[in-house]
């Protein structure tokens, strides 16, 4: 369900849009994710896990969304809480036979006990002239999309190009915004990559004091010469002095591109990633986590649910019951893990029917938010050697800035 206009959002109303899910004609603006296309919609579930096929939706709702994977037309593995619809686009859910609400292969999920981690590696063995016939089968329940030979491949030839920057700020949030413009402004070539559609990270999608936090920034960027911005752009290697691959992928239905970027400085500003709550039935759709909500709401204004719980341990989940609350969604619980409160269990299969907390209270519900923790992206500082350092205060690793 579509809400209000919210001063955030990031789709354009006067521009419609049409593609096909599974084969079912939809509608989404411009601007629009494929997840929250079909989240205005009221879909719920995007794909199937990837060994047990259990039913998966929206938790980040962003780059790193795990259960969003979808075939776009001969593209396979599109990461669908990222791509925007385009007109005409082809989008169906990957890893279901044969539906996404109908998969037999879920009845992998009722033998798991017997399917230990790499099972067919040593049960299908011998005789050794079936191996091409036990290979087919399997190949079946592989998870993944579908590659099609005879769809063009020279389409998705990647072409390179090369880049020496001065400095190489990667993330566009509002410390890597700050980072570009103080780089810049001491006449350094600067080149700045952001995994998103849009600078600003977490800006965002906050309230009005957020945006307009943001607008100072971006007025500060584009008044900063010699910066060359690069969105929907992922820095995916860090190798030997600097030598840092970006893949771009922008605008939409273009070729990805790699650059070859070798800089004299580099600056790692990822922020941060919500980190999931452990509980059982964390996987079920329905169960999301705080800043997921807060994208929905207020960068596709769509509504999330009818009817929340909320556990909060931090200010991001308690802005979430705010936005909850401003959308028209009933929160019909909150527990603060900072008082001690937690919950044991999701109850739900294929989707979020209410939450038992520690008490053993239940409560429904077809929305459950989680705002428990962050975690820190040290992935491109690890590469090139540089190991972060825990910190027990944050609870989290950091980068080890006395190296």
């Amino acid at each position: 369900m579509r809400l209000d206009r919210q001063p955030g959002e990031v789709i354009d109303r006067d521009k419609l849009l049409r593609f096909h899910w599974n084969g079912r004609p939809c509608s989404a603006y411009a601007g629009d994710t494929i997840a929250s296309a079909l989240a205005a919609a009221g879909i719920r579930v995007f794909s199937r896990s990837l060994k047990y096929h259990r039913p998966r939706g929206l938790l980040t709702a962003s780059f790193v969304d795990p259960g969003c994977l979808v075939q776009v037309d001969d593209e396979p593995n599109v990461r669908g809480a990222h791509r925007r619809v385009t007109e005409g686009m082809d989008v169906r859910a990957q890893n279901a036979w044969p539906s996404l609400g109908f998969d037999l292969k879920s009845v992998n999920n009722r033998f798991g006990r017997f399917l230990s981690a790499g099972f067919y590696y040593k049960t299908f063995m011998k005789p050794r002239s079936l191996w091409p016939a036990y290979e087919r089968v399997l190949r079946r329940f592989a998870p993944g999309g579908r590659i099609d030979p005879g769809s063009g491949g020279a389409r998705h030839v990647c072409p390179k190009r090369f880049a020496h920057p001065d400095v190489l700020v990667v993330g566009g949030g509002p410390a890597g915004i700050a980072a570009a413009v103080a780089a810049g402004r001491a006449g350094a070539r600067v080149l700045l990559v952001e995994e998103e559609h849009e600078l600003g990270g977490c800006l965002r999608w906050g309230g009005e004091a957020d945006l307009a936090v943001l607008r100072e920034l971006r007025s500060r960027l584009d008044a900063t010469p010699g910066v060359e911005v690069l969105t929907d752009s992922a820095a995916v290697g860090r190798y030997d002095d600097n030598w840092v691959a970006v893949v771009r992928r922008s605008p939409p239905g273009a070729r990805e591109h790699l650059i070859k970027a070798r800089a004299q400085t580099l600056v790692v500003a990822p922020g941060l990633i919500e980190r999931p709550y452990v509980f059982a039935g964390n996987d079920v759709p329905g169960v999301m986590l705080s800043t997921a909500v807060r994208r929905l709401v207020n960068l596709y204004a769509v509504k999330p649910g009818e009817r929340a719980v909320v556990l909060t341990a931090n200010d991001e989940g308690d802005a979430a019951v705010a936005d909850l609350k401003r959308a028209g969604v009933d929160v019909a619980h909150v527990e603060d893990a900072r008082l001690g409160g937690d919950v044991v269990r999701v109850l739900g299969r294929s989707g979020v029917r209410g939450v038992e907390l520690a008490g053993g209270r239940r409560v429904a519900c077809d929305l459950f938010v989680t705002a428990v923790g962050w975690t820190a992206p040290t992935s491109l500082l690890n590469m090139a050697g540089d190991l972060p350092g825990y910190d027990p205060d944050a609870a989290r690793f950091r980068p080890d800035v006395e190296r």
